[in-house]
C-alpha cells in the first residue's frame, strides 16, 4: 500500500512539474507577444504576387514554378528590371565601402528592395554576386591597372545576368558606377576613377613672346587731297535810323 501511494505522489509531482513548465511557456509568449519593439511597419510588393527571393528568380530566369502562368511572368519582367538594377548596384557599392574599409567579406543572396508599391524581397545566385561584390572591392583599391579588368568583369556578369532572364541592357553597368559611386560628392576620387572623368576643353596656349603688329602699308593708299578753303561770309548788322544820324560827320 506505501507503495501505491508513493509511485502515485511521483506521478502528481511530475504532472505539476509539465504543468508549471507549460505555464511558463504561455507567459514567455504573451509577454513576448506585447514587448515587441516598435517597427516601422513594411508593406510587400503586391504587383508580384506570391513570387519573391528564389522563387521570383526562378520564374524570371525561365525555371517553371508551381501555380505561377508564363504569360503572367512575361508580363511582370519590364518591372522585374529596376529591382534587378537595385540589387545590383546595392551590392556592387557594398563590396566598394567594405573594400575602402578592409572589411571585404561575402555577400548574402537575399535583400530586401524598395518599390513604390512597398518593398520586395530580390535574390541573386552566389557567383554572379561574388563577381559583382569583387568588383567594387577592387575599384575601391584605386589601381588605375586594373580598371579595364573591373570594367570588363563588371560588364560580363550583369550582361549575362539579364540574358539569363531575357531582358535588354540598354546601358552598361560601367558606364554609372566606374565614374563616380554615390554619397562621394564631396570626397577626392581616387586615380582609377579620375581615367573616368571627362576630359576638359583645351584651353589656349599662353604667349611666350610680345606678339607682332602687323603695319599697314601706306605707299599703296591715294594721296589725300588738300581740303578747300571754306570762305564764311561775313555777318552784317542792322543799323537802325538813329545811329545812322549819329555816324553822320558834322560840317565845319
Amino acid at each position: 500500500m506505501n507503495s501505491f501511494f508513493q509511485l502515485f505522489f511521483a506521478w502528481g509531482l511530475l504532472l505539476v512539474f509539465i504543468l508549471v513548465l507549460y505555464i511558463i511557456d504561455k507567459v514567455n509568449v504573451i509577454y513576448q507577444s506585447y514587448a515587441k519593439p516598435d517597427l516601422p511597419q513594411t508593406y510587400n510588393d503586391g504587383l508580384f504576387g506570391e513570387l519573391s527571393g528564389k522563387s521570383l528568380w526562378d520564374a524570371m530566369s525561365g525555371i517553371p514554378v508551381p501555380g505561377v502562368d508564363a504569360k503572367f511572368v512575361g508580363t511582370l519582367k519590364p518591372h522585374y528590371e529596376p529591382v534587378l538594377r537595385q540589387h545590383i548596384e546595392q551590392v556592387f557599392m557594398e563590396g566598394y565601402k567594405h573594400g575602402k574599409a578592409g572589411t571585404a567579406g561575402v555577400p548574402t543572396n537575399n535583400r530586401m528592395i524598395p518599390t513604390p508599391r512597398g518593398s520586395l524581397e530580390s535574390w541573386l545566385p552566389m557567383h554572379h554576386l561574388a563577381s559583382i561584390y569583387q568588383a567594387g572591392v577592387d575599384f575601391a583599391k584605386g589601381n588605375p591597372d586594373d580598371v579595364l579588368r573591373i570594367q570588363q568583369s563588371l560588364d560580363q556578369v550583369t550582361a549575362m545576368i539579364y540574358a539569363r532572364i531575357g531582358v535588354g541592357l540598354n546601358e552598361a553597368y560601367s558606364a554609372t558606377l566606374l565614374i563616380h559611386p554615390e554619397g562621394e560628392e564631396n570626397e577626392e576620387l581616387p586615380p582609377a576613377e579620375e581615367a573616368f572623368v571627362a576630359p576638359q576643353a583645351p584651353t589656349e596656349p599662353a604667349l611666350t613672346h610680345e606678339p607682332t603688329v602687323l603695319q599697314p602699308d601706306l605707299s599703296t593708299l591715294p594721296t589725300a587731297q588738300p581740303a578747300e578753303a571754306v570762305v564764311v561770309p561775313a555777318v552784317v548788322t542792322p543799323v537802325s535810323s538813329e545811329q545812322a544820324e549819329e555816324a553822320k560827320p558834322i560840317p565845319a
